[in-house]
């Protein structure tokens, strides 16, 4: 490959001259390396195509011009990784641990109500620029009006990703039906081409995440990856999950789950035995502390954690002080 190249005329002696390929920059390979037929290319020629250096959002995850789906039970933590992801390829920065490339977000909630949704954000404590954000519970994608609605949003903002969660609340037909969910995955292609954006689709499982996503499997054939999210942690606990990517086009699948704890209203990678318990401790190194400071950091309900707190205070682990706050017995 490295000895091909092409015929040019030298404006100075015009004479035609060979040059190979790896003597042109970017900007004459794109002016050479025209398509035949209007899209296709000899494949020596493809290869040589001045194409960007990083093709994912998300490494192995999220291709640019793209699809991924990420699916769980409901009440497992989707729109608070959704709502990460966002961030996170907003600003380039690593998604647990995963490198990213930053782009413009786009990310359009069917289930939640502004002022919720602004509340769950704003808990996080993090920025979000480059990402932009909508609430809408009527929108539906499989209608004339409502791709109508999408397709204005996706013209004024212009995003490079983006995200619908979830996907359920934006259909108004069977999701069951093959033809239903066709219809919706042409439509989608139809805005990756016309936009140069790729998508995210936030999905629902049954109650046997083993089985993958709810509804049709078009969608499963339809996207470049499918993660699976699977909640780990019983009600009331600390939130746990697991991230199983089910299909990865271009990579090889994980042969681990990533473990992650939610913290701060954000997910982190966990540790194997990470209990709520560890959390406290963890936590009381800052020094003394309230109930009231764990549970603005989201990791359990009020319940769990007065229960694990007693349960320190008898073991000597920690002392209650006055006022009803905590701090960590020093050792002797």
């Amino acid at each position: 490959m490295g000895k091909e190249g092409t015929w040019l005329i030298d404006p100075e002696t015009n004479q035609a001259e060979f040059f190979y390929w790896d003597e042109l920059d970017a900007e004459q390979l794109g002016a050479f390396l025209a398509p035949v037929g209007g899209f296709c290319y000899e494949a020596s020629r493809f290869q040589r195509l001045p194409l960007p250096p990083v093709p994912y959002y998300i490494k192995d995850w999220l291709p640019m011009q793209g699809k991924a789906l990420i699916y769980a039970p409901p009440k497992s933590g989707k729109t608070f990784l959704s709502t990460q992801i966002a961030r996170c390829i907003g600003s380039g920065e690593p998604l647990l641990g995963i490198p990213t490339s930053p782009g413009r977000v786009l990310m359009l909630q069917f289930e939640m109500g502004m002022e919720v949704w602004q509340a769950r954000i704003n808990s996080t404590g993090q920025s979000y620029e480059n990402v932009y954000v909508g609430t809408n519970f009527s929108l539906k994608i499989d209608t004339h009006a409502g791709q109508a609605i999408l397709i204005n949003a996706l013209k004024a903002v212009e995003p490079q990703v983006l995200i619908l969660d979830p996907l359920y609340k934006s259909m108004s037909k069977d999701e069951n039906e093959t033809k239903d969910m066709r219809d919706i995955c042409d439509f989608l292609d139809s805005l990756i081409e016309a936009f140069k954006c790729s998508i995210l689709l936030i999905h629902h499982s049954g109650k046997d995440t083993s089985r993958g996503a709810r509804g049709s499997s078009v969608i499963d054939d339809w996207v470049d990856s499918c993660i699976r999210m699977k909640k780990t942690s019983k009600n009331g606990d600390c939130l746990t999950a697991e991230l199983s990517p089910q299909l990865l086009r271009h990579a090889p699948l994980l042969d681990e789950p990533i473990k992650i704890i939610l913290d701060h209203f954000e997910f982190a990678l966990a540790e194997q035995d990470n209990t709520l318990a560890d959390r406290i401790m963890a936590f009381s190194e800052l020094g003394e502390f309230s109930p009231k400071d764990i549970l603005e950091t989201g990791v359990c309900q009020s319940t769990t954690l007065y229960k694990t707190l007693a349960q320190l205070v008898e073991q000597e682990l920690l002392t209650k002080t006055k006022r009803g706050r905590y701090d960590r017995v020093m050792e002797r």
